[in-house]
């Protein structure tokens, strides 16, 4: 993966703000997600909110 790439760029930060819910999540209210629970939970919580495609272009 390119990671200069500003769509991978963005789905790995994306990826880590998965993981970081996941164990928000598991620590704050004792529920274990897998993989695409967390996902889906935080895509609709909080995916509205994620920078778009543009604020990761390179100059």
């Amino acid at each position: 993966m390119d990671l200069n790439d500003p769509f991978a760029e963005r789905m790995v930060a994306q990826v880590q703000l998965i993981e970081r819910y996941r164990d928000d999540v598991l620590r704050s209210e004792g529920r274990w997600l897998d993989g695409d629970s967390a996902a889906l939970e935080w895509i609709t919580r909080y995916a509205a909110q994620f920078p778009p495609i543009e604020g990761y272009a390179r100059h």
